[in-house]
């Protein structure tokens, strides 16, 4: 279950470097538009795929927590943070189409994603620091 957590911890950092890759592609695709004065699907190509990665990555963290028994707190965050992801997906996707007020929530809903993963990020260093080897 050692093995488990660290791996968790892991991939809880690595999604937060992502995230903060994901916030650069997001500045970049709005103003590359405003820079070209046209908007382009191709300007939030890369963010609309590595929002699909953090995705998955999301799931990952949720089925590492689930597995590796983490404390209740930390499973209920990694839950969160997939529920928030799919939800980032579904706002996102129907932000850019037809309803772009669902697209200012996605923007609201990243602030809620950011406050999640400094809540695991904070928690699963703490736990593996203090776990006994």
């Amino acid at each position: 279950m050692a093995t488990m957590r660290v791996a968790h911890r892991w991939v809880v950092d690595l999604f937060a470097v992502l995230l903060i890759v994901q916030f650069f592609l997001a500045g970049l695709g709005a103003f590359t538009t405003v820079h070209n004065k046209k908007f382009s699907d191709n300007n939030f190509g890369p963010h609309g795929v590595l929002g699909t990665v953090l995705v998955i990555v999301a799931l990952v963290i949720a089925l590492l927590a689930a597995i590796g028994r983490w404390s209740p707190l930390v499973t209920r965050l990694s839950g969160a943070l997939l529920v928030l992801m799919i939800l980032q997906f579904v706002l996102g996707v129907a932000g850019a189409g037809s309803a772009p007020v669902l697209g200012g929530l996605h923007a609201v809903n990243a602030v809620l994603i950011v406050a999640v993963v400094y809540l695991l990020v904070r928690d699963t260093h703490h736990m593996t620091k203090a776990a006994p080897a």
